[in-house]
């Protein structure tokens, strides 16, 4: 057995034996890894004539797919020795645009053995968004569902300049380009694959410093950039591993598109990882929240993790109806209310746990298994981070004041922390003082539990307070109609800056000027004055990235340009129109 996969199965095997969080803390050591290809040297050693089902996909046609990780291993193969035939070199960028199947696992796998470099992207993007994304990171390779190939015919001219094959997974047998514009790429229908050999010996060294698997980030405040893991990452999700609770015999279900880091996070590392099963659910249509807690029955899921936005859409069902073999649950992705939690806790009699990471990162901030959590607090440092807050000249902060998460990187670096970007402007800005900067902004307390308050672009300040629209939406979360809430920035008829809170109801309510007093009186009896909104108007949905994160930016812009139009919206309240009806109430 090689030395590096010597010292990651001697740290994996620590955290499944899962310590106590200062055991774990204080002994987790990072592995120092030279040489390492987590798919060839790790997966592969675990995969080898082992029968374990790795992967259990199901959809809404009745296919149950039951893939050992042996037959993963030499369907990975295949497509490590097609990549190699068609020309893929180490360190090709390769796009995967594909929802979720069997093909996908073993694409990602085969890429990762084939020294290519992962670049996701989400089915949903416009041709436009798929332009951009080859263009910026110079892809080579396309793996796209044969759903959505017609996308590429509408931007011929980048994927002709940029693009050396499309691989087609799906059925379709003739091209979408028009020859007659440039050469175009060839076109390679994925059965293709079938005709390559089991076993794949690759014609490189893979240096754990080398590319892996970069993402776009999703873009909330700005334009998106590209986020460059290397070979470390996977080993950097065994802190991912210890937040989840997973363990060999498991069946994991990780709510979640491929496109974004939380897929690579939960559905491939985690569980795998762990030797444990990772469940892939493919519906049709929108998200039916009752569909997908029939299917976390039936199949007896005993670990998951989904997002804010869906853990919301569950509680509106009767979660107590279900017979669940659940034994841990998690969140990741927005910080969760603590209303959210408490009513979670209320319905299925399990701890949801909050965990805080980026696509920069793995886990850097959790609710760990057997600690007592804070309400509010997003939890403690993961065990191999160090973290501080930090001032805007990096001074540390005093326990309760707010600052900037650092991620200390000297002198060791946590190996979940990305590379690079690929953009020097803002590797300058991130990269400071032995730090990497987050962009987040949160406190401590004196027992070192973290309390998240906003992105640094989102707080604000109303008459010298400073504002977290986080708080204020988790207090407004309270209320029985709020299904979500977004808060942001507004001026009153002064001019003064005042918080100002958008809000989608739940499927029974809708817009009115009573529903409107109902909340501004449950906001004056719950919240301290300077951070009450002045403003409430109701949406039927919020502007969202791919990865359903809410776009604060686009209210922002929304609201000021209803502003200079100078009229109201239609389904906008001003807390000063019910002056006398509060006055009265209080």
């Amino acid at each position: 057995m090689k030395r590096e996969l010597e010292e990651f199965l001697k740290l994996r095997d620590f955290i499944l034996s899962y310590p106590d969080y200062e055991k774990c803390k204080k002994e987790f050591k990072w592995p120092h890894l030279t040489k390492f290809n987590w798919a060839l040297d790790y997966f592969d050693f675990i995969a080898s004539n082992n029968n374990d089902t790795a992967l259990l996909f199901v959809d809404d046609d009745g296919r149950e797919i039951f893939a050992s990780y042996d037959f993963l291993r030499k369907r990975s193969n295949q497509v490590a020795n097609f990549l190699k035939e068609i020309g893929l070199q180490k360190r090709d960028r390769v796009m995967v645009m594909m929802e979720n199947s069997v093909s996908l696992f073993e694409i990602l796998l085969g890429i990762m053995k084939a020294g290519g470099v992962i670049i996701p992207a989400a089915t949903m993007l416009p041709a436009e968004d798929v332009a951009e994304r080859i263009e910026t990171a110079n892809i080579k390779f396309i793996f796209i569902d044969s759903e959505i190939l017609s996308k590429l015919s509408k931007i011929e001219g980048v994927a002709n300049k940029y693009l050396s094959a499309v691989i087609n997974v799906g059925n379709y047998s003739n091209s979408v380009f028009n020859n007659s514009k440039g050469k175009s790429p060839i076109w390679i229908n994925y059965l293709e694959v079938d005709n390559f050999k089991e076993e794949y010996s690759p014609s490189f060294i893979t240096y754990s410093t080398d590319e892996m698997y970069s993402f776009f980030t999703s873009g909330t405040t700005a334009k998106p950039k590209l986020v460059i893991h290397n070979h470390n990452y996977p080993v950097g999700h065994l802190t991912t591993l210890y937040w989840v609770g997973c363990t060999k015999g498991d069946i994991h279900y990780n709510i979640s598109a491929p496109g974004w880091a939380k897929h690579a996070w939960s559905s491939v590392f985690v569980p795998w990882n762990a030797q444990a099963t990772s469940f892939i659910y493919r519906y049709k249509g929108r998200f039916n929240p009752k569909n997908i807690l029939s299917k976390i029955e039936k199949y007896k899921i005993t670990t998951l993790c989904a997002p804010l936005s869906v853990w919301k859409l569950f509680l509106i069902e009767d979660l107590k109806s279900y017979k669940f073999s659940l034994r841990e649950i998690v969140s990741a992705g927005e910080p969760l209310n603590p209303e959210i939690i408490k009513k979670v806790k209320e319905n299925i009699n399990l701890n949801l746990r909050e965990g805080y990471g980026q696509t920069e990162s793995t886990i850097m901030v959790g609710n760990f298994k057997g600690e007592h959590t804070k309400k509010g607090s997003m939890g403690k440092t993961a065990p191999g981070y160090n973290l501080s807050i930090l001032s805007n000249q990096l001074d540390l902060k005093n326990e309760g004041e707010d600052g900037q998460i650092g991620v200390n990187i000297y002198p060791i670096k946590p190996l979940g922390i990305l590379n690079a970007y690929n953009d020097s402007a803002k590797n300058d800005s991130v990269f400071k003082g032995g730090y990497y900067l987050s962009g987040d902004t949160a406190y401590m307390d004196k027992d070192g539990y973290f309390y998240f308050v906003g992105r640094t672009d989102d707080v604000f300040k109303s008459l010298d307070y400073r504002i977290s629209p986080f708080e204020v939406e988790s207090e407004i979360m309270e209320h029985h109609a709020v299904l979500e809430v977004a808060v942001v920035p507004t001026t009153d008829e002064r001019e003064m800056v005042v918080p100002k809170a958008f809000i989608v109801l739940k499927p029974d309510y809708i817009p009115s000027r009573e529903m409107a007093l109902e909340l501004f009186k449950f906001i004056r009896k719950h919240m301290a004055p300077y951070k009450r909104p002045r403003f409430i108007e109701f949406l039927d949905s919020f502007p969202k990235t791919v990865s359903a994160k809410i776009i604060r930016k686009d209210l922002r812009e929304y609201d000021q340009k209803v502003k200079k139009k100078k009229v109201k919206a239609e389904h906008e309240y001003r807390e000063k129109d019910f002056l006398e009806e509060l006055k009265s109430s209080v």
